[in-house]
């Protein structure tokens, strides 16, 4: 069985609603199921900046496709200030947070670190250098943003390993090693919040892809489900008085 880019984006889109509602209305469910919901979702990043890394390298148009990514950004940055301005005026809920969810920025970033350094190992002289400082300070920035170091860390094996298959499945396994021996570094919180190591689940889906698009490119629905689905959950949560329970 064979997995093309379609079918990756709706497995992440189905792992991703259910870990947020998990994360937002996880009150309404049996008690850990929410936890598990988290664990599933370890799967979802890592697919997106794969897809990502797969996007700038076969995109006809790398600078559209990156202004695209950040005109998202925008759009998430902006919905989240707007949705939470009306849930803390509307409902005033005693345990308030503003949704910080936006992983567009992350990946935007990200991929703009890799343009960076792409034009910068492709100067001579100053404006490699320039290349090179630039790439130092989006990488800084990315750890800045909601993927932190989990994303910046997953899109340079992505994209160092981009036509090195087999290389790129065993540096994908390391890493998740590397976050599994650092959990391990906090025995009390283990289960409950250290186990970005999970993250090793999304590599067989990565294996099984088959480089294709799929039939259907669907792009703006992902795009356009990803805030959304977020900030709906984020109202209903207020509004079915959650954060009073």
């Amino acid at each position: 069985m064979k997995l093309n880019g379609l079918h990756l984006k709706i497995i992440a889109l189905i792992l991703m609603f259910t870990e947020h509602f998990g994360r937002y209305l996880g009150e309404i469910l049996p008690n850990h199921f929410p936890l598990y919901l988290e664990y599933a979702g370890r799967i979802v990043a890592p697919i997106f900046f794969f897809l990502a890394v797969e996007s700038y390298f076969k995109t006809s148009n790398r600078r559209q496709y990156i202004i695209r990514l950040y005109v998202w950004a925008l759009i998430m940055q902006v919905g989240n200030f707007i949705i939470s301005q009306i849930v803390q005026t509307a409902y005033q809920p005693e345990h308030f947070f503003p949704v910080g969810q936006n992983i567009f920025l992350s990946i935007a970033v990200g991929v703009s670190m890799v343009a960076a350094f792409e034009w910068g190992r492709a100067q001579i002289g100053l404006k490699k250098w320039s290349g090179f400082a630039l790439t130092g300070l989006l990488a800084f920035a990315s750890l800045l943003t909601e993927a932190s170091y989990n994303g910046l860390a997953m899109l340079i094996v992505f994209y160092f390993f981009y036509n090195k298959k087999t290389v790129l499945y065993f540096a994908y396994a390391g890493l998740c090693i590397l976050f599994f021996l650092w959990g391990l570094t906090n025995l009390e919180y283990f289960w409950e919040f250290e186990f970005q190591w999970m993250m090793i689940a999304a590599l067989p889906f990565i294996i099984l892809y088959n480089g294709e698009r799929g039939r259907y490119s669907l792009k703006y629905l992902f795009y356009a489900f990803y805030p959304l689905h977020i900030w709906i959950l984020y109202f209903i949560r207020h509004a079915i008085g959650l954060n009073k329970l």
